[in-house]
């Protein structure tokens, strides 16, 4: 079971290239379990690519986009709603103290987006063994 999530939303998409939502910082050493991508209002013209960095650095693995290029993000498809990726990070851990954002790499004309980061904690003491 998950730790923690980090949730970023953007109502309105104004492009691609864009921050969204908060910073956060981590208080202990977390390691990525899955990222899910939601829009109300599907992507329409091509994907929706979204990148999460740790300190400045994509937590992604780089992977082949629909245009043939490889690149550190996620993906939603064109004219889905959601996606799960549970596999493609490129960081095991993403340490205490760090900074973690979110941008939307290419917005492909989505609608009312969210982006879930669910974190398990590293190295947490069983409660039972304390």
């Amino acid at each position: 079971m998950a730790d923690r999530f980090l949730t970023w939303h953007q109502a309105k998409v104004l492009g691609s290239e864009t921050r969204i939502g908060p910073v956060f910082y981590m208080d202990a050493d977390y390691e990525p379990v899955a990222v899910r991508i939601y829009a109300v209002g599907a992507p329409r013209l091509g994907d929706t690519l979204v990148d999460i960095f740790d300190d400045g650095v994509s937590i992604f693995a780089d992977r082949g986009t629909a245009a043939g290029d490889t690149r550190t993000v996620a993906a939603l498809a064109n004219g889905e709603n959601f996606e799960e990726i549970a596999e493609d990070f490129s960081v095991e851990d993403i340490a205490k103290g760090s900074l973690v954002h979110c941008e939307i790499v290419d917005a492909g004309d989505c609608r009312d987006l969210s982006v879930h980061l669910e974190l398990q904690r590293v190295g947490e003491p069983d409660e039972e063994t304390e």
